[in-house]
């Protein structure tokens, strides 16, 4: 007889305000903030050159993989709470990477803004836009060692062991016709 599964707690109004801070700090730094300043170097690639242009795409890939670790994150299952943390970091790490060779090559070309930006260095710009990025990446990271962490969680995988040990340790069928 196969057991039910077990039911699952209602979640928590603290981890409910908590994703809901997640995907709006994923919607505004991940990817517009970061996809769209790699958008935006990719577009004047012709006045950046291959190396720049090669950090657009680096932030392009960095926000798409951190917005995915953000929704894997989402979800209360054991799996996409640890790959949701892996991909969160790993994007954060091609991200700060990016981030920091854009603004050394800013700052030693001496880059300012224009228009209304007059006079400010395009260096703090990426800074100031870019680098939050890292308030959404930690969310993620701490909301899914809760959920992965929590007494639901633990019961799950416990009982998920105890019936595949069952299964293995279950007698063997006759295989002579008494």
């Amino acid at each position: 007889m196969k057991s039910k599964r077990p039911l699952r707690s209602k979640q928590k109004p603290y981890m409910t305000v908590l994703k809901v801070i997640l995907v709006v700090l994923t919607l505004i730094y991940p990817v517009f903030m970061t996809m769209m300043t790699g958008a935006g170097i990719i577009h004047n690639k012709s006045s950046y050159g291959e190396e720049i242009t090669s950090l657009g795409v680096q932030l392009i890939i960095s926000g798409a993989v951190i917005t995915a670790g953000a929704v894997l994150c989402l979800f209360r299952k054991s799996l996409p709470n640890l790959i949701a943390a892996v991909l969160s970091a790993a994007g954060c790490g091609v991200c700060m990477r990016a981030l920091v060779k854009l603004v050394k090559h800013a700052k030693d070309a001496g880059w300012t803004g224009f228009s209304r930006y007059e006079g400010v260095p395009v260096s703090d710009m990426y800074k100031t836009r870019v680098g939050p990025v890292i308030a959404p990446v930690l969310l993620t990271i701490l909301i899914a060692a809760i959920q992965y962490f929590s007494y639901d969680a633990y019961e799950e995988r416990r009982l998920r062991k105890k019936r595949r040990q069952d299964k293995e340790n279950a007698p063997a069928p006759s295989i002579l016709d008494d």
